[in-house]
C-alpha cells in the first residue's frame, strides 16, 4: 500500500513543483528593469537626445536642408531648389552607454567629430525617472579661407536631461555651451543656450518632434532663437525625419551662432534626415 502511494504522489509532487518553478520564473521575467526609449533617435533634428547605440551598432545619417520655402516659391519650388546644407555622418556604440561618430558637412566643409555618454538612463521599474547624457562635438573648417587652422575650430559642450512621461510624450532640456576660436567683429566666441526638445508618438510608426534653441545672454549679431518641427517616421532598420526649420546647420555650435532666419515670421526651409541603423 504505501508503494502504491508513494508511486500515486511521486508525479503529483513533481508537477507541483513544476507549476511553482514556472510560476517563479515568470515572475522573475516580469519584474526585468531595462532602459526606456525615449527618443527614436539619437538626434532629435539637430539637438543629440539621450538616445544611444547599443553596443557594436552602427548609425548611418544622411542631413538635408534646402532653401527658404516662403522665397520666391514658384520660381524655387518651394525653396527645394536651392540645397543649403547637407550632412553625412557615422556613429558607432562603443557601448551601450558610450558612443562616437564623425561627420561632414558641405556648408564650410566642416568637419565635426563627437561623443556622446550616459551618465543615468531612465528605467521601466521607476527607480531612476530621467536619462543625463554629456555630449561633447569638435568641428574644423576644412574649406579654404586663407586663415589659421586654429581659427577653424569650433566646440560644442552639452548636458541633455530627458524623461519620458508616458507612451506618448517624452521631453528634454539640454544647457549648451557653443565656443568659437575666431569670429567676426561683433560677435561672442562664447555662446550659452537651454535647448529643448519634445517627442510625441501618434502611433508605433509616427511621432511629432519639435526643438528649440533660446540663447541665454548675448547673441550674434542679426541672428534669432531657432526653432523646427517635424514628423517622425519609423519603417523597421529606418527612421525618416521630415521637418521644417529657420536654420541651415546641423551642428548645434553653429545653431546658436549663425541662425539668421526667424521661424514665425516666415523663414522656414525644408528638411529631411534618414537614419540606418546597422548591428555588427
Amino acid at each position: 500500500m504505501k508503494a502504491q502511494l508513494k508511486i500515486f504522489l511521486a508525479p503529483v509532487i513533481l508537477l507541483l513543483f513544476s507549476i511553482q518553478s514556472m510560476a517563479q520564473m515568470e515572475r522573475e521575467r516580469a519584474n526585468v528593469v531595462e532602459p526606456v526609449e525615449t527618443f527614436w533617435t539619437p538626434t532629435l533634428i539637430s539637438q543629440a537626445t539621450t538616445e544611444h547605440l547599443p553596443a557594436g551598432n552602427l548609425n548611418v545619417t544622411i542631413m538635408h536642408n534646402f532653401g527658404i520655402a516662403t522665397t520666391n516659391p514658384i520660381q524655387n519650388f518651394f525653396g527645394l531648389d536651392n540645397i543649403q546644407n547637407v550632412r553625412l555622418g557615422l556613429d558607432f556604440g562603443l557601448t551601450n552607454r558610450w558612443s562616437a561618430g564623425i561627420g561632414r558637412s558641405s556648408l564650410f566643409n566642416v568637419v565635426d567629430f563627437r561623443t556622446k555618454y550616459a551618465l543615468l538612463r531612465q528605467n521601466t521599474d521607476g527607480s531612476k525617472p530621467i536619462s543625463i547624457s554629456l555630449k561633447g562635438d569638435l568641428g574644423i573648417v576644412t574649406q579654404e579661407n586663407r586663415q589659421p587652422f586654429k581659427d577653424d575650430i569650433s566646440t560644442l559642450t552639452s548636458a541633455i536631461i530627458s524623461k519620458k512621461f508616458n507612451e506618448q510624450i517624452s521631453f528634454q532640456l539640454s544647457p549648451m555651451y557653443g565656443y568659437f576660436t575666431s569670429v567676426d567683429t561683433g560677435d561672442n566666441n562664447h555662446l550659452f543656450s537651454l535647448g529643448m526638445g519634445t517627442q510625441i508618438n501618434l502611433s508605433e510608426r509616427f511621432g511629432f518632434i519639435a526643438e528649440y534653441y533660446p540663447i541665454i545672454g548675448e547673441k550674434n549679431l542679426n541672428t534669432n532663437n531657432a526653432f523646427s518641427l517635424g514628423l517622425n517616421i519609423q519603417t523597421g532598420g529606418h527612421v525618416f525625419q521630415l521637418f521644417f526649420t529657420s536654420t541651415r546647420w546641423h551642428l548645434e555650435q553653429y545653431v546658436l551662432a549663425q541662425n539668421r532666419e526667424l521661424f514665425w515670421a516666415g523663414d522656414f526651409r525644408f528638411g529631411f534626415n534618414v537614419n540606418r541603423i546597422f548591428g555588427l
